[in-house]
């Protein structure tokens, strides 16, 4: 039998220093695992006495890190959700919290995910708590993350809530790769219908325009009205552009001034259909990480102070804001929601119900789960739509261009005769 030494954390959150005596490592995990302790770190008795920390396994990336110079930095939703399952495993298994992300961080594909906890590893080492290393890298673990682990770490219960997280992360990932498979196809029948029309625009149009000029004739005036539009476009192709792109760039830098935010995202919450998917899919995200901040123990005032970043738009941001105020100064949760006059009635009745039987989480889940499929139903109804719209609007263009083309043809024969 040998002794092991352990840094753990109990259901209260507490840390807790101790030894174990036991066969094997993994005997040693086992038993406090029983015991209803989360491990940080467990090491041989020998590092102790030694005055020595425990050994921390080299990172050595060599070729694998070199295949990967060119790989995108921006972690995606689907990369993170991974992680967080297979650190939720680990955990719940009984592994040191250590340990686990040190030979997860190792095997990651994601390089900047890998950078990130391979140095949550080392702040481990050098005596930080998991939840400060986690928030030094905001731009892979947000505030509704950092949040959560912080309070899991205080209640003890970070297997559970690492778990949930995985769940949300997964369930996000999910919807947005559905939407994104439903538009692509529509997508590119745009493209090609404005490329098209470029060509015919810069190319095919101006020589019949030439054509039609050699032969003196008098042009139709449908004819002259569209051969007139094509030549000033095609005679002012380079101040078209340059105004255009000036605009757009004036139009991002302003959207990205707090202003000019908070107007993009009225705006698009104002624009018919598109504003009223765009409201339920900020609805549902909202409600997904209420439920999950409540259910993981954190205070209402500060899971919706979190909430309200993770929206992702300043309208809502701004509206959660005074639904906390008026929480903080004794009103209902229900109350403060329905004078927001942003939130629909189903919300503020469903979490009338779930504050009165005190399973706020769980109806919020529901809540969080009708949203998406509607969501995902009216995407999928506007991506079969679009597709014969542009089919029509691109047939259109095309018979503008053939009716132009082909009748000073006819006006031709009918002089020649």
């Amino acid at each position: 039998m040998g002794m092991f030494s352990y840094i753990a954390k109990n259901k209260e959150g507490q840390e807790v220093r101790s030894s174990v005596e036991a066969s094997t490592r993994l005997e040693a995990l086992e038993s406090l695992r029983k015991k209803g302790l989360t491990v940080v770190d467990l090491f041989g008795v020998e590092h102790e006495k030694s005055g020595a920390a425990p050994k921390v396994r080299e990172i050595n990336l060599g070729k694998k890190t070199k295949r990967k110079a060119f790989a995108s930095g921006k972690v995606k939703m689907g990369d993170l959700a991974i992680f967080c399952r297979q650190l939720a495993i680990s955990v719940n298994a009984g592994v040191p919290l250590r340990d686990a992300l040190d030979t997860i961080g190792q095997e990651l594909e994601q390089p900047a995910l890998q950078r990130a906890v391979l140095d949550i590893v080392r702040q481990l080492n050098d005596g930080k708590n998991f939840s400060e290393a986690v928030s030094s890298h905001p731009k892979i673990f947000n505030v509704m993350f950092c949040g959560l682990i912080k309070v899991a770490e205080e209640s003890g219960k970070l297997p559970s809530t690492l778990q949930q997280l995985a769940d949300y992360l997964e369930r996000t990932d999910k919807l947005q790769r559905r939407i994104k498979a439903m538009s692509a196809y529509p997508m590119f029948i745009g493209g090609f219908f404005v490329l098209v029309c470029m060509i015919m625009t810069l190319f095919i149009l101006p020589q019949f325009t030439d054509i039609f000029a050699g032969l003196g004739a008098e042009l139709p005036v449908f004819t002259t009205v569209v051969f007139g539009i094509n030549t000033f476009f095609v005679n002012h192709i380079i101040e078209i552009f340059l105004i255009v792109t000036v605009v757009t760039a004036a139009l991002i830098f302003y959207g990205r001034t707090p202003a000019g935010s908070y107007q993009r995202d009225k705006l698009k919450l104002a624009t018919p259909y598109v504003g009223d998917l765009a409201l339920k899919y900020v609805l549902a995200r909202f409600c997904r990480s209420l439920s999950i901040m409540v259910d993981g123990g954190v205070p209402i005032s500060t899971a919706l102070e979190i909430c309200a970043e993770a929206t992702g738009n300043q309208v809502l941001h701004k509206t959660v804001m005074e639904v906390r105020e008026r929480i903080l100064t004794g009103h209902g949760i229900a109350d403060s929601l329905a004078q927001s006059g942003v939130f629909p009635g189903l919300i503020v009745r469903m979490v009338s119900v779930g504050e009165d039987s005190g399973q706020l989480p769980e109806v919020l889940e529901k809540v969080a789960d009708l949203y998406e499929d509607q969501v995902e139903v009216s995407i999928m109804t506007t991506m079969a739509l679009f597709e014969p719209v542009i089919i029509c609007v691109f047939g259109a263009f095309v018979l503008i261009i053939v009716l132009a083309i082909y009748m000073p043809m006819f006006t031709v024969s009918s002089g020649a005769q």
